[in-house]
């Protein structure tokens, strides 16, 4: 179990499960966390959602610290052949209720760290639906960059989005965090 300044990081549960199945029954996120169609799912069709938990290099709920509220996901997701080159996928999913409050911030900049530091990571990479401009902009100040696009992969309301691709490399994690640090030595 992990902490950030808000958020507790654990392990799936099974009484997850409910919380897990409302993510993806939302028709403005499950676009967003899933290629399959959006469709209502039900505990009987749970078996894709629990395939991607325990495939997963490493799966967290993600709950408040003060009230234990469910807020979403986050994972470092399987992409065969990646890890003999240390390269981490990530992937976050938020409750609506905590959008706009930092908690993606919060959470990317823990999984980011994590990756590199505890996991010899490399390279972390993400992918996101365009269009999603939130989170393309989040991973921008994360530190994450544009790699190259899918055109028109995803079918999402009538139309082809691409899939963005996104990465950052440890020696620019690296170099961002000694920024940081030199600006706030020098703001003191």
């Amino acid at each position: 179990m992990f902490t950030t300044q808000r958020l507790r990081l654990r392990a799936y549960q099974p009484a997850d499960e409910a919380n897990l199945l409302a993510l993806y029954n939302d028709p403005h996120i499950a676009p967003n966390i899933t290629h399959r169609y959006v469709v209502p799912l039900n505990s009987d069709r749970f078996h894709h959602v629990k395939k991607l938990i325990n495939d997963s290099v490493m799966f967290c709920i993600l709950e408040e610290l003060e009230s234990g509220t469910f807020a979403g996901f986050t994972l470092f997701m399987p992409v065969n052949g990646t890890e003999k080159n240390r390269n981490a996928t990530w992937g976050i999913a938020l409750c609506p209720s905590h959008w706009y409050k930092g908690y993606g911030w919060e959470v990317g900049n823990f999984m980011v760290h994590y990756a590199f530091r505890h996991l010899a990571s490399h390279r972390v990479t993400l992918t996101v639906v365009d269009g999603n401009d939130r989170a393309v902009a989040l991973y921008k100040r994360i530190g994450f960059v544009e790699e190259g696009r899918t055109r028109k992969l995803a079918w999402i309301n009538g139309g082809w989005r691409d899939l963005i691709h996104m990465g950052i490399l440890e020696n620019e994690w690296a170099a961002l965090k000694q920024a940081h640090a030199e600006g706030t030595a020098a703001a003191s």
